[in-house]
């Protein structure tokens, strides 16, 4: 009897050894995707303040000029998105190099200083320094927690996690106009930055509190080769076409908003009715998280000219109504939703294209996307009608589907020698 009762519970029990083998086994799950369910709306949040500050820029030039006595839109907007755009060719290496949670600590603790700074800012050259210092710093967020998701974060959750990211970097674009507009009328454009800077300092703590690196295997490659890598992935004739369209995208979408606080002076709408007229185009950024599913139908590239193509419409439909306040906000609804559909695949687009250099084609995407967020500040304040600027950003627009349709003839003609990374029907349909 006894003998059976121990044969029974030996049978119903795991053993000693099957017991440790799968302790080690969680451990090894854990130590591979090490993030825990805290770190995605951390790092979702947090993807919300820093954009915030490159298209705070916008509402905030008439203010913060009238402050410091001068023209500002160089020292507070270009020269934030510029060194933004190049942060990316720099931070993207040194995570792949020092881990990615090392980078984004040292990126946010370094970013709240920077943005607490650019609150005390007495004059414009010295606006110009802090919010270029802010600019490069702040280019070590995006990039680097996106390699974290995507390496950190389980594959049934991978998908949701990146999808909000990218949602967040889209939608910063309409409420990094609205709440500092707001904060300014309320109680002053220092508060704004000041509040950002204690909102970036909290996420620097949360991130040290849950954030744990991956575990990643070694390749070998030292910091100089990282940057030799990516010096060859952009000069790849694929990398090149994605490039011109890409430029256009934030160029054009932050010269449009640059212009159109101005245009509205003549409709005689205050400061608050502007901020409402601004949240028109929200609900088209999240158009985004249809690009999935258009995508299995026609393709990523053919997402990304979609894109472009729509938002060309929007911007020619709204130089045709630019004497009608309710065509003006509808036409920018279209104009944004297009741009929410042609950014994530566009950056899909880098990845593969930059295959196996997948980090330096996230690296590329941002600093070319940058570089034309850096110039729209400029382009929004040419000496034109807001009609003729709008036709000229829609011609931009066109060109970028040109550009698109190169590349998808492009991609259906590998170099010889070379493999395929990515079947025909997803890359270039």
């Amino acid at each position: 009897m006894s003998g059976s009762t121990r044969s029974g519970t030996g049978a119903g029990r795991p053993s000693r050894g099957n017991r440790a083998a799968a302790k080690r086994l969680a451990v090894n799950r854990l130590a591979a995707r090490p993030a825990s369910g805290w770190v995605i709306p951390l790092l979702v949040c947090t993807a919300l303040v820093v954009l915030t500050q490159l298209y705070a820029a916008i509402p905030l030039i008439v203010p913060v000029g009238a402050d410091l006595g001068g023209d500002v839109t160089f020292a507070l907007s270009s020269a934030f998105s510029l060194c933004y755009a190049i942060g990316f060719l720099v931070w993207g290496p040194l995570a792949d190099q020092f881990g990615r949670r090392r980078i984004l600590l040292v990126g946010l603790c370094g970013l709240a200083i920077a943005t607490c700074g650019v609150a005390l800012a007495q004059t414009v050259p010295v606006l110009g320094l802090l919010r270029s210092a802010q600019g490069f710093i702040a280019a070590s967020f995006a990039p680097v927690a996106l390699a974290y998701l995507s390496e950190a974060v389980a594959p049934a959750r991978r998908g949701l996690a990146v999808g909000a990211m990218s949602t967040a970097f889209l939608v910063a674009g309409v409420l990094g106009q609205v709440v500092p507009e707001l904060v300014a009328i309320r109680v002053g454009w220092q508060s704004f930055f000041l509040g950002s800077g204690a909102l970036l300092a909290a996420a620097a703590i949360g991130v040290a509190l849950w954030a744990r690196e991956p575990r990643r295997g070694a390749d070998g490659d030292n910091l100089p080769r990282r940057f030799v890598r990516l010096a060859q992935v952009a000069a790849r004739p694929s990398v090149l076409l994605l490039a011109l369209a890409h430029v256009t995208l934030l160029l054009s979408l932050v010269a449009m908003y640059t212009a159109l606080g101005p245009h509205l002076v003549r409709f005689g709408l205050d400061p608050s009715q502007v901020v409402l007229l601004r949240l028109v185009g929200l609900p088209g950024m999240f158009a985004s998280l249809l690009t999935g599913r258009l995508a299995k139908r026609i393709g990523v590239a053919g997402v990304a000219r979609a894109g472009f193509a729509i938002a060309g419409i929007g911007l020619a439909c709204e130089a045709l109504l630019v004497d009608s306040l309710p065509g003006t906000a509808l036409a920018s609804l279209v104009f944004v939703t297009g741009v929410a559909l042609a950014v994530p695949t566009m950056i899909g687009l880098f990845g593969e294209s930059a295959a196996p250099n997948r980090a330096s084609g996230m690296a590329l995407n941002g600093f070319v996307l940058f570089v034309g967020a850096s110039i729209g500040p400029l382009a929004g304040q040419l000496d034109l009608s807001f009609q003729w600027l709008l036709a000229g950003l829609a011609g931009l627009m066109l060109l970028g589907v040109v550009w698109l349709t190169l590349f998808r003839r492009l991609s259906a003609r590998p170099a010889r020698g070379e493999p395929r990374t990515t079947p025909p029907s997803r890359l270039a349909s």
